[in-house]
């Protein structure tokens, strides 16, 4: 239903539009047999219809949704690894996909909400945010006990602890369930929330770093004096994904990405 739900929400002024169209036809045509207007006038209103029909298809997408219940929902995402649907769970799975896989449809997009659906099965979720490309996005790693924040620049990656950032569950998520979260993104700040059907069980900001990290480069293991590569932060627009490595695995489905 839900498939339903945003197909007519999409195209519902394409749908507008088109009844225009035939409206304009249908009195083009009783009116140009019974000579009561101009034929120009009747082409005239036959090139009004097809401009607005022109507009509003090339027009700006404000959301897309991608419910993951058929294969074919995975065409217009980017990335390596598993990320295959599962005809015994009717969703999609992602494991062992080290880069992630982002969505190609919004990546000039800077302030949007970011909802799905997911389940838990190994670890946690990695859940991708204004992601230039595969080697440049932040990354909230959604995790039994809390989120750990990722910023990952030019392929490096900065880590800060769900317990360093205030960002840990009052209560542990459990494999079994299934849950809704919802990002919002608006300039540097990120709000988190989680629901376990309709209750809400988390709701916290966490602020994008401005300036530049500073990531640690060795030359193998035992360099006791790593060199610090500074990079600068520009995560001010970019798109959705999701990313989990190795042995991480989770499942998600009803996507939804919407400008506000």
């Amino acid at each position: 239903m839900k498939r339903i739900y945003y197909f007519l929400k999409n195209y519902k002024y394409d749908f507008i539009a088109s009844l225009f169209l035939i409206g304009s036809i249908i009195v083009t045509y009783y009116f140009r047999y019974s000579q009561k207007i101009p034929f120009c006038v009747s082409i005239g209103l036959i090139i009004i219809s097809l401009v607005v029909i022109i507009y509003l298809r090339v027009r700006d997408r404000s959301f897309y949704f991608i419910p993951f219940t058929i294969r074919k929902d995975k065409d217009e995402w980017i990335g390596k690894g598993e990320f295959e649907y599962s005809r015994v769970k009717k969703c999609f799975q992602i494991t062992k996909s080290g880069s992630g896989y982002i969505f190609s449809k919004c990546f000039m997009w800077s302030d949007y909400k970011y909802v799905f659906e997911f389940k838990i099965i190994n670890s946690c979720l990695g859940v991708i945010l204004r992601a230039i490309n595969l080697s440049n996005y932040v990354m909230l790693q959604i995790g039994q006990d809390g989120i750990r924040p990722h910023i990952k620049v030019n392929g490096a990656w900065q880590v800060w602890e769900y317990g360093d950032v205030n960002l840990g569950f009052d209560k542990s998520l459990k494999l079994d369930n299934w849950y809704k979260c919802i990002i919002s993104c608006e300039k540097d700040v990120i709000n988190i929330r989680i629901f376990k059907d309709k209750d809400s069980i988390f709701d916290r900001d966490w602020i994008i770093p401005s300036g530049q990290v500073n990531f640690m480069f060795k030359k193998d293991e035992e360099d006791k004096k790593p060199l610090l590569i500074p990079f600068a932060i520009n995560l001010e627009y970019g798109t959705i994904g999701f990313r989990n490595s190795g042995y991480e695995k989770a499942l998600f489905r009803n996507v939804l990405v919407e400008k506000i």
